[in-house]
């Protein structure tokens, strides 16, 4: 049995109108485990990756449960604690990469504070992480805002690279990409996990990119775990919500 890194006790997330947002969420994450969350838009994924890494914003709050991350309870952390525990123990990889790199710096500059903060050779680690995620050496000469979104991804990709965090959240990481980009961001998504033994959350409601990384899945509904189930089980499952993402995925297969 895989020894718990993270787990998740009873989580819940209210809203000032009393409404949970986030109902009694419970699972675990192995060391060097691969985990998908899937749902549709609206059920709950995002809170749940923005609680794991303290950016939930009032006037949201927790209302009950742990986050157990080496068994301590992560969300007694202060401010502070919170701020050194994002990209060395846990680094999020945002739907909008974007909002995670600073528009008016390098990229250059951004990979190299990285390096700085994990103690790391940025002359000889920089470029290692660049070529595993297949991205020329001029992007460090370049600005955020002169990337193309699939490369901006795997500039995150490379940081977590450099940075060699417990765990990675990716959070629909392939959202507005081509097909070809996006085999390229969860290509180097994979890779990075096994270079670094991270073990990975993986927030998608695509199936068929959740079935290119990861072996289990939960099923978010509602603001709770519906079902948990092995990617190969998706298709003949007989739960409603289940069935329902496979019926969309197999009918964009078919107008693809």
């Amino acid at each position: 049995m895989v020894a718990a890194l993270l787990d998740v006790q009873n989580l819940s997330v209210i809203a000032p109108n009393g409404t949970l947002l986030l109902d009694q969420i419970s699972f675990s994450l192995g060391k060097g485990e691969k985990l998908g969350l899937i749902g549709a838009s609206g059920s709950g994924k995002s809170m749940i990756a923005a609680t794991l890494c303290g950016l939930l914003r009032p006037p949201l709050r927790v209302l009950s449960g742990k986050i157990l991350l080496d068994g301590q309870n992560i969300l007694a952390f202060d401010p502070k604690a919170w701020r050194s525990l994002r990209g060395s123990s846990i680094f999020q990889i945002f739907q909008s990469p974007a909002t995670a790199l600073s528009p008016a710096v390098k990229v250059g500059v951004q990979l190299k504070e990285a390096a700085k903060r994990a103690g790391r050779d940025s002359k000889s680690c920089l470029p290692n992480a660049l070529d595993v995620v297949q991205l020329p050496v001029w992007v460090q000469d370049n600005y955020p805002y002169q990337l193309s979104g699939g490369m901006k991804q795997r500039v995150l990709i490379a940081m977590a690279l450099i940075l060699r965090p417990n765990i990675l959240i990716a959070d629909e990481p392939t959202t507005g990409l081509d097909v070809l980009t996006e085999r390229d961001v969860l290509q180097a998504l994979t890779i990075m996990a096994k270079e670094t033994g991270a073990s990975l959350l993986f927030i998608s409601h695509d199936l068929r990119a959740v079935s290119h990384v990861v072996d289990h899945t939960l099923v978010l509904s509602c603001g709770q775990i519906s079902d948990a189930l092995s990617v190969a089980d998706i298709g003949v499952s007989e739960s409603p919500k289940v069935r329902e993402l496979a019926m969309a995925a197999r009918d964009l297969g078919l107008k693809c």
